[in-house]
């Protein structure tokens, strides 16, 4: 798969990736990592049609559950605000959307939500390493969010924020 080079998937995190390839349309997968998401410890896939995130299973267990999980397309961010760059930690402005899909709106503009991203260090990973990559993830998202978003967000979206 075409992960950016040190964002590779780490072998006990397989299964999870496979789980979210087959319930989100990520498309090819670009960077994989733990991630904090608010309060909440989990494991996030980026691709070229937008993010996916799964919390956790449970403290001190290896595999992660298909329980809480985020679906993110492009489409739907509307900003992303580095927060604590330096920290790995960014905040990432997104559209609200009804239980079919539609945007919310707020008089003629639609509704925001923020989430706050953070990365967290891989098993056996350098530590010089996961400094350098914490500080790349507003760069690379930003990157890729500026890449593949659409001029305007779509009318519907399967997004699940």
């Amino acid at each position: 798969m075409p992960f950016l080079e040190g964002w590779e998937l780490s072998p006990d995190r397989e299964g999870m990736l496979d789980k979210i390839m087959e319930s989100d349309p990520v498309g090819e997968p670009i960077l994989t990592s733990k991630c904090g998401l608010d309060k909440d410890n989990g494991l996030i896939v980026v691709g070229e049609n937008g993010f996916s995130w799964r919390i956790k299973a449970g403290f001190g267990t290896s595999m992660y559950s298909m329980g809480k999980s985020k679906w993110v397309r492009w489409g739907d961010v509307d900003e992303i605000i580095p927060a604590k760059p330096e920290k790995g930690v960014i905040k990432i402005q997104m559209y609200k959307r009804d239980k079919d899909g539609n945007l919310v709106m707020k008089g003629n503009k639609p509704k925001v939500t923020k989430w706050k991203l953070s990365v967290d260090r891989n098993k056996e990973e350098d530590k010089n390493h996961y400094i350098n990559r914490r500080k790349d993830f507003f760069r690379l998202m930003n990157e890729l969010y500026e890449k593949y978003k659409p001029p305007e967000p779509p009318a519907v979206s399967d997004s699940r924020i």
